[in-house]
Order: C-alpha cells, then structure tokens, then sequence
C-alpha cells in the first residue's frame, strides 16, 4: 500500500531497514547518500538538498517556492526535507541558487555554485562582521565552511539570537549582492532541542538591481514576541509597534541589568490570554495569519 503514502518512492540497494535509525546497534552500514556524524549535528542534508534544487531549476526549469525541514529521534539527529517547486519558467534554466546554512553550534555551511564571486563576498564579510574563520570543507557535507562564535543563547526559555545573525545576513545577501531570498527554514537539534539551526536559499535574479527589504517575527509561545530586520527596514517598526500595543496589548520587554547582549532588534511581552496552548493545539497558525494580514 505504498501509494497511500506518497506516488513514489526510491531507496538504496542493498540495505538494511531492520534497524535504519541505530545502524551500528546491528553491526550492519545501511547505504544511503545521507551522511551525519560527531556530536555538533553535521549533516550532509544542505548539500544533497541543492543538488536537487540545481536540477528541478537549472535542468528542468521548475521554480523553488519552499525548503521545509524538521528534525526527529531522541536527540533530533534524524533529518527530514521537503522540497516544494512550482511551474516551469525559462528564467530557471540559467539562475544559479545557493544555501546558507547557520549552525548555532558554531559553523556556517554554504552549498552552491560561486557565481559571480559570491563565495569570495561572503568570506569577506563574514570575516569582517562575525569574525568567522574559514575551515577545510569536507565535499561529501558542504562546499565551503566556516566558524564561529556569534551564535548565542541565554536562560532557560530558548531565548537566542538566531533571528537576528539570520537578518544580518539577508540584509547582505539581498541589499549588498542583488539575491534574491526564496526560503528560510529552521531545526531544532540536540537532546533538549536548544541548538538551533537555519537554512536559507537564495537565487541570482540578474535583472534586479535592489533586493526587497526583509523582517523576521518570531512568536515564542513561552510568552516573547521578537522583531528582527528592523535596522534595514525602519518604515515597518511603527505598524509593527501598533500591532503588538493595540492589537495583541503586548508591552515592551524590559532587559535585565545583566542582558547586556542584543538577542534581537525589538521584543515584546505577552499578555498571558495570547498564546493558547492544549496538549499538541495551539494558535500559532492563527497567529501568523493575523500578522500576515494586518
């Protein structure tokens, strides 16, 4: 009954499914082209993810609309991928895509071809900005890597600055270069789920001059909503500001003495009615849709 699952489907011969989760528990190598290996969530799952986007775009002439992933098992350590296209345009067969991946264990990963010298751009800019420093990159995981120790995070709430080291970036890559963002998606990895990981892909769209301003809104239902991108797109903080005071009656967090680090751009605190939780429902989807449409 396959087909009641998904219209196709592909694995590796010959393998071993008894135990495809703990391969070593069973002294059997399961063979497969996804990788992972140490303690810090390395992973192979950027890399395979835009060699197929190359082909759907550059060979088939499909557009990406989406890369949504999440991450399962015991310490999150089992990836998953979805990877949404749309119609055909012949604009496709020749724009070049590139991921960016922030790992807040310490590393940034990029796939993709350097068009353009964009790999050079990057290095340049994340040695200057988050003093990272370029490693040796393994081919079968990443095409190019770098370290550093710009990712933060604090208290126990899941507080962190993922959000906003994600806007820095995309203001460079979408203001300074020209790309185009298409997707950011973001994973959870570790026993607790407090290592952080985001993926971003962007397209080489030659006919644009001035990248689209970004923000990102964050709804944390532990009872924080936190703004980011608000330093290259100033005209939105108002409206943002007047949803959060009127709308949702949040207030402005009041950092303690000892929260001397940015985390984000603007933070608000809930009131404790906005965020309904109930085993696994919540009204986050709700959410969303009122703030996409105010």
């Amino acid at each position: 009954e396959y087909d009641r699952l998904c219209d196709a489907s592909f694995d590796w011969q010959p393998n071993t499914p008894a135990c495809r989760c703990l391969p070593w528990l069973c002294g059997k190598k399961t063979v497969t082209v996804f990788r992972q290996r140490g303690d810090y969530g390395e992973n192979n799952m950027g890399k395979l993810t835009m060699q197929l986007v190359n082909f759907m775009t550059n060979t088939c002439g499909w557009s990406l609309k989406l890369c949504n992933g999440s991450n399962l098992g015991f310490y999150g350590q089992i990836r998953e991928q979805q990877v949404k296209f749309k119609a055909p345009h012949p604009l496709n067969l020749i724009a070049p895509h590139i991921m960016i991946e922030l790992r807040q264990a310490g590393y940034i990963e990029i796939n993709g071809a350097n068009t353009n010298g964009i790999i050079e751009k990057l290095e340049a800019w994340l040695k200057r900005t988050w003093k990272a420093k370029r490693m040796k990159a393994d081919p079968d995981y990443c095409d190019v890597k770098f370290q550093c120790n710009v990712f933060k995070k604090r208290g126990s709430k899941g507080e962190n600055n993922m959000g906003l080291r994600t806007m820095e970036i995309v203001d460079y890559m979408v203001q300074k270069c020209a790309w185009t963002m298409i997707t950011c998606n973001g994973g959870n990895y570790g026993r607790y789920g407090d290592v952080r990981e985001q993926q971003m892909v962007f397209r080489n769209d030659d006919h644009v001059q001035h990248g689209e301003d970004h923000i990102m809104v964050e709804l944390r239902d532990i009872g924080y909503v936190e703004v980011n991108g608000l330093s290259s797109s100033p005209d939105i903080a108002p409206h943002i500001d007047r949803l959060m005071k009127e709308c949702w009656q949040c207030t402005e967090y009041e950092p303690y003495f000892w929260e001397k680090d940015k985390y984000c751009d603007c933070k608000y605190v809930t009131p404790g009615d906005l965020y309904y939780k109930a085993g696994l429902t919540n009204n986050i989807g709700k959410l969303t849709i009122e703030l996409a449409m105010s």
